[in-house]
């Protein structure tokens, strides 16, 4: 029984349900509150759909933080009589980061939602996003050690913001960029948060739990995302999904060196990074502004090629199990 309460697998099943129960809920809450998406040129849906799907992520993800084995009262308790020092300050160091972690989750939350509502400039929601970022570093999740070397060169304090900064708002954005297809978002990070699950599993037990929830969501949520789609995630979901991913795989780096754990998510979330960086390409080559929205990523081109929603799913899905695989591979071989 106390594998399965500290299993990942537990915290998977109860944030399934979860979101399994609290989408449709969600979806009417959006629809009163006027949270729409309408149709356009770029989006693929023909008429207005619901959004907000990312609060349904975040409750359902909260709700599997609830039942997994997490400190309670009685926990410090028992700590406080029988456990030595470190123990104690390990359990505070995992409730000051599931605070850090929910707390700048909820604040992504609040501005994806507010965007779906009232349609930001993209600069003033990408200053958002830098601000919740710079709260997170204050909070110590951040990058410490120069990425792609050995993690013996430690940074300085403004390297360290300007890398926490880049991994963050490329990774939060990447999830963004590529929701463009009904369950194309959500299917693609139910994979990748599968696959870092198991890579943090036995090494990371907090890293490979919230991945394993946020994966659990996200394929409860598919259930109503998938085409036709009856609620998008939204800039709600995508941008909040995209944050704990990142923030995710920079804990499971805060235990080793960070740039042998910075690779794997990278090869994890290859499809939506690949996506980012070709579309950032794409538009300064052309002149155009980075955030400005075009048919250009992988997924129009290929409904332009004549593939179905569908079909589209099952080859980027295809890829993304691909890649996760491989980078579990990897983690096994890597011993």
């Amino acid at each position: 029984m106390d594998f399965l309460r500290d299993s990942p697998f537990i915290a998977f099943l109860a944030a399934f349900f979860a979101a399994l129960c609290i989408t449709p809920l969600v979806r009417a809450l959006a629809w009163r509150a006027g949270a729409l998406a309408q149709p356009d040129a770029r989006r693929t849906h023909a008429a207005p759909t619901a959004q907000w799907g990312g609060l349904a992520i975040f409750i359902a993800v909260a709700f599997a933080a609830l039942l997994w084995r997490q400190p309670a009262l009685s926990d410090f308790r028992q700590l406080a009589l029988s456990s030595t020092p470190a123990d104690v300050q390990a359990v505070r160091q995992t409730v000051h980061l599931s605070t850090v972690f929910f707390g700048c989750g909820f604040l992504m939350l609040l501005l994806g939602m507010a965007d779906d509502r009232f349609e930001f400039k993209p600069h003033w929601k990408f200053l958002g996003q830098i601000l919740i970022v710079i709260l997170l570093w204050s909070g110590g999740v951040k990058i410490q050690t120069l990425p792609f070397s050995s993690g013996t060169q430690p940074l300085s304090d403004g390297l360290s913001l300007l890398f926490t900064l880049i991994w963050v708002l490329g990774l939060t954005n990447a999830i963004n960029f590529i929701d463009g297809v009904d369950g194309l978002a959500s299917g693609i990070a139910a994979i990748g948060a599968a696959s870092l699950s198991c890579i943090e599993a036995g090494k990371a037990p907090w890293a490979a739990a919230v991945a394993a929830s946020i994966s659990g969501a996200s394929l409860g949520f598919l259930r109503y995302n998938f085409p036709p789609a009856k609620i998008f995630l939204g800039d709600a979901g995508s941008l909040l999904i995209g944050f704990w991913l990142a923030v995710v795989a920079l804990t499971a780096a805060s235990k080793t060196a960070a740039a042998t754990t910075l690779l794997l998510p990278m090869m994890v979330l290859g499809v939506p990074l690949f996506d980012t960086l070709w579309a950032i390409t794409r538009r300064a080559l052309a002149g155009k502004p980075i955030w400005r929205a075009d048919r250009g990523h992988l997924h129009h081109r290929l409904l332009a090629r004549g593939y179905t929603a569908k079909r589209v799913l099952l080859v980027l899905y295809s890829v993304s199990i691909l890649l996760g695989v491989m980078a579990v591979a990897l983690t096994k071989l890597r011993g």
